[in-house]
């Protein structure tokens, strides 16, 4: 197993099946609490306006999503790296149990308060979590490592799917015992995030000692370069790599949250049903997650470079195709794409992170990646709510698509070698 195959043809590296087991526990975890995440943007936006009676604010709750997540992430990040990836996970399932049940009782009492209570406890909760991306990468040596992250992020696909019927379900039951169907919703979240309790449980070895022991799991041909890359790279390339991948995240995560949080809202004002505004944001994160082992295994075989790059040129065409607005139809399609765009480039770019980062520093340069792009997502929803206000949804389109043009000089400023190897 430890004899590199002749270098004119290598082998695709095998993937064990404790590693497929892990993965596997991650991803449904994922999709468990994808379909909880999804009602921020499914309600967040309707829910500030019923409490506060106008739309100049409605951004807020994605933006303190944001606010939470940002506080957060770095110091969850030191977590991970200090106690296992396990650690993390465990926390953010009980902060995002105990967000939902506040958040949900906050809408029922019509106290606004309350819900901005509860949306920081939830979106701290959200935000740890998300160190499942740092678990998958541990994981996978250089050349699946990309597939890796994209085989978690896949949950998320399935958590479209729950999502929609947690919103059926609640309206179905609102009526019947004469209670808000949003408040509903909210409160069955903690059923859903009460497995995955034992799902975490079920996760060993913990990623991180994995991804210290790789050379048990892999053949040695298969791990050059699996600690990192940033040994080989000049402090100044260092930074270069990495600032062009933090860019592109940041700028992808808040123009797609911004461009969700807003959408919502657009469709209300279409008198669109809360089923049809939750099938749009379905297809939002369809968008964002059902191509994702596609596009994890292009991010292996093509570089991370050109992934990220298109990436971000779909997610301007969707903002463009949002500020249309022509009808329920056009304002859900830009919405897909601008997931699909965020899927290519956000991935590639942690990706990118993991690559040159040891692992015992991926939970602290994911967070740092965590944090900057949740203040993106705290501040954009903020400053598309004023713009929807002073002048249309056109404009926040038109501002939408600006936003991607410094990442895409950036990362084109970027030379890598091979997938994964950067100079």
């Amino acid at each position: 197993m430890s004899a590199q195959p002749g270098s004119q043809a290598l082998p695709e590296v095998p993937i064990p099946p404790l590693v497929k087991k892990n993965t596997l526990l991650l991803a449904i975890t994922q999709a468990i609490n994808g379909a909880g995440m999804q009602l921020v943007p499914t309600f967040g936006a309707i829910q500030v306006v019923m409490l506060l009676g106008n739309a100049a604010f409605a951004g807020v709750a994605t933006s303190i999503m944001g606010f939470s997540r940002m506080l957060t992430a770095y110091f969850v990040g030191r977590l991970t790296d200090r106690r296992g990836r396990k650690a993390g996970m465990y926390l953010g399932l009980w902060l995002a149990l105990v967000g939902a049940l506040v958040i949900g009782m906050a809408t029922l009492l019509g106290s606004f308060a309350l819900f901005c209570v509860g949306a920081l406890i939830f979106g701290s909760g959200v935000g740890a979590v998300q160190q499942m991306r740092v678990a998958a990468a541990d994981m996978y040596p250089p050349s699946r490592r990309g597939e890796g992250i994209s085989l978690v992020a896949m949950g998320s696909l399935f958590g479209a799917g729950i999502s929609p019927l947690l919103v059926a379900l609640a309206e179905w039951l609102g009526k019947l015992l004469g209670i808000n169907e949003i408040a509903l919703a909210w409160l069955l979240v903690p059923v859903l995030i009460l497995p995955c309790f034992l799902l975490v449980r079920s996760i060993r070895p913990d990623p991180k000692q994995m991804a210290l022991e790789l050379e048990r799991y892999y053949p040695a041909w298969a791990l050059d370069g699996a600690g990192s890359t940033a040994p080989m790279l000049e402090p100044g390339d260092l930074s270069r790599v990495r600032g062009a991948a933090l860019l592109s995240a940041v700028a992808v995560q808040g123009q797609m949250v911004m461009m969700m949080a807003m959408t919502a809202l657009a469709l209300k004002a279409l008198d669109c049903s809360l089923s049809q505004i939750s099938f749009s944001v379905a297809l939002h994160v369809l968008g964002m997650f059902a191509f994702s082992w596609p596009i994890g295994r292009l991010t292996d075989r093509i570089g991370r470079k050109p992934v990220i790059g298109a990436g971000l040129v779909v997610a301007g065409l969707g903002a463009l195709l949002v500020g249309l607005g022509g009808g329920y139809w056009v304002i859900t399609t830009g919405t897909f794409l601008v997931g699909l765009g965020w899927s290519g480039a956000f991935l590639g770019s942690n990706t990118v992170v993991t690559d040159v980062t040891p692992a015992t520093r991926r939970g602290q340069a994911i967070g740092v990646l965590e944090l900057w792009s949740n203040a993106a997502g705290m501040t954009l929803p903020l400053l598309g709510g004023l713009i929807v206000e002073a002048f249309d949804l056109r404009m926040l389109g038109f501002f939408g698509a600006l936003l991607v043009l410094l990442p895409i000089y950036a990362m084109a400023q970027v030379r890598e070698q091979r997938p994964g190897s950067y100079s």
